[in-house]
């Protein structure tokens, strides 16, 4: 099997939930648009071959960008985007059908976690290539957490139990699966009307389980107007390129 690996980066988001008049992963984040810092950590990792990067077809922002010329001669743009993120995914695994190997290692980022660093990039590849399956970076949660009664409104809700924490993970990304797998994977999930939040979650479905490597705080996703100043004040702060995790 092939050792390769290929970033999959999907940013055919408008992210609402921002409440800007353009993309979140376009918006400016210590002083470059978050999806520039996304795509260095990847192009900084000597052994990510190619980054795929997925948009709308509507897109009048990617080409605008100002990015080192020496990282452009390794992204591959597709503008396959769907309407929904894993919509965005499964397009870009079927575009990629032509460039990459069906054993690749294809590593599977949203663009608004621009706090990956090169270190856990590395991290997850290292613990993954000699998995049969595949993984993603997770951190575990300890917070206590407490389910909402049903109906309650996001702002509004109350408590009707706390939830046992023990072996509860918060997932993030890269998710790192081979190319083939993935891809039929998700098809099997879409066919059986199966909701998925990541790509793991394809895999759990299809009776596999998936490794879960230790991630970082820092790689939060970017929702909200809050995550956005968060993320600005941890990039200024030279965090996004250390070398440490």
């Amino acid at each position: 099997m092939t050792d390769r690996c290929i970033a999959l980066i999907p940013a055919a988001g408008i992210g609402a939930r921002t409440g800007t008049a353009i993309p979140k992963q376009y918006l400016p984040v210590a002083g470059q648009p978050m999806i520039a810092h996304t795509l260095a950590a990847f192009a900084a990792v000597d052994v990510i071959e190619r980054i795929v990067v997925v948009i709308s077809e509507a897109d009048g922002w990617f080409d605008d960008l100002e990015l080192d010329a020496a990282l452009m001669t390794r992204v591959t743009v597709f503008r396959v985007g769907g309407a929904t993120r894993d919509a965005t995914v499964a397009n870009g695994l079927a575009a990629m059908r032509d460039v990459v190997d069906a054993d690749d290692w294809i590593l599977v980022h949203d663009a608004a976690r621009c706090g990956i660093t090169p270190a856990l990039i590395t991290s997850l590849i290292d613990r993954v290539r000699s998995d049969d399956v595949g993984g993603l970076l997770a951190v575990p949660l300890d917070d206590t957490v407490k389910r909402a009664t049903a109906g309650s409104p996001e702002f509004h809700a109350s408590t009707s139990e706390t939830v046992d924490r023990l072996g509860l993970w918060r997932a993030q990304t890269p998710q790192m699966f081979r190319h083939r797998m993935l891809r039929e994977a998700i098809a099997d999930a879409h066919a059986r009307g199966i909701a998925m939040t990541d790509e793991s979650s394809a895999l759990e479905a299809a009776g596999h389980r998936t490794l879960l490597v230790p991630g970082s705080p820092r790689n939060f996703k970017v929702t909200t107007a809050d995550d956005l100043a968060m993320m600005d004040q941890l990039l200024r702060a030279g965090f996004h390129m250390s070398s440490s995790r």
